[in-house]
């Protein structure tokens, strides 16, 4: 079955694949990397790190942190700074020597989208970001940039006659992608990996394959059923059509990819994008000042001091313009 389907560039290569386990919380994990074999250039989809946690002290004694619960890793959740620097980086990028972070930016748009709507009775938060950073690696300086979310879902449990109350919290380390270049090129091919995300489309069979393989261990996890060595057997009997809250949650995805791919592209090229009131439409100014007015006679101003009024003294009548969301 066909899992996702994009564009690259021709003469492109594509190293990768997807991995099945018995993790309930988890069961197909994707790697791909697409690359230009006569450069540097490479646009690389990285696996979801799933984790749980909680504060029961039996649950703890019995999984202690580094241990597997269901096939997913014990381990206390960390922010989105960490999960760059004590995660992602040691994991993904070993090896490499003189690294050098150069840019963090938050990426909220794409921190609501991998939370989603929630479920009740289930408190779901989260974090997301880019960092962009140089390094080197068999001789060459690269400059690379990468996106990752960070959420948490958490239930809060009653207290019993056994257990005061406690929470579950089953986090990840979610939307990981990264675009590299040599340093210095990355912006100049910043139109390539723009079209390469925007093509990208996940099948939605494939898609509800992978949810109703995750439902169905699950309930072999309660049941407490054992499950290891079957996780081909399991996807087979798992069902590859949508429900309509799976078809919600693949759209909210698509979603969520299309807006970090537009978020990529505006930062590296020095753009911000605003609501003009007048024109009732999106208009792109220059980056690094949070602050931008706009007149019926379409001029602009931006600026980085929030105070700051242009009506005053003036005999336009300046609007201050909302950022596009």
């Amino acid at each position: 079955m066909e899992a996702f389907r994009l564009l690259i560039p021709k003469g492109w290569q594509v190293q990768g694949g997807i991995s099945w386990s018995t993790n309930p919380a988890l069961p197909a994990g994707s790697r791909f990397r697409f690359f230009n074999p006569q450069g540097s250039e490479q646009f690389e989809i990285l696996p979801t790190q799933s984790f749980f946690w909680t504060d029961n002290q039996l649950f703890l004694s019995t999984n202690p942190p580094g241990t597997l619960r269901f096939g997913t890793l014990v381990a206390q959740p960390v922010g989105l700074d960490d999960a760059f620097s004590r995660v992602l980086l040691p994991q993904f990028r070993r090896g490499i020597e003189g690294l050098e972070v150069l840019k963090r930016e938050a990426v909220p748009d794409l921190a609501k989208l991998a939370v989603g709507p929630g479920a009740p009775g289930v408190e779901g938060h989260g974090d997301a970001g880019k960092i962009r950073f140089a390094y080197r690696a068999n001789g060459q300086a690269f400059e690379e940039e990468m996106y990752a979310a960070v959420t948490n879902f958490v239930t809060r449990m009653p207290p019993s006659m056994l257990a005061p109350p406690y929470f579950i919290d089953y986090w990840y380390i979610d939307y990981v992608f990264a675009f590299r270049a040599r340093r210095g090129e990355l912006d100049a091919h910043s139109p390539v990996f723009q079209t390469m995300v925007f093509s990208m489309r996940v099948n939605p069979r494939w898609f509800a394959k992978v949810v109703n393989t995750k439902e169905y261990l699950a309930q072999m996890a309660i049941r407490g059923i054992k499950a290891v060595g079957r996780a081909g057997e399991i996807a087979a009997k798992a069902g590859s059509d949508l429900r309509a809250e799976q078809q919600a949650d693949w759209e909210r995805r698509q979603e969520a990819k299309d807006r970090a791919a537009e978020n990529f592209t505006d930062y590296v090229r020095g753009v911000e994008r605003f609501n003009d009131p007048h024109a009732g439409t999106e208009v792109e100014l220059p980056s690094g000042y949070g602050n931008a007015w706009a007149n019926d006679l379409g001029e602009y101003i931006v600026t980085e001091s929030s105070s700051y009024n242009p009506n005053i003294g003036s005999n336009q009548h300046w609007v201050q313009m909302p950022p596009a969301r």
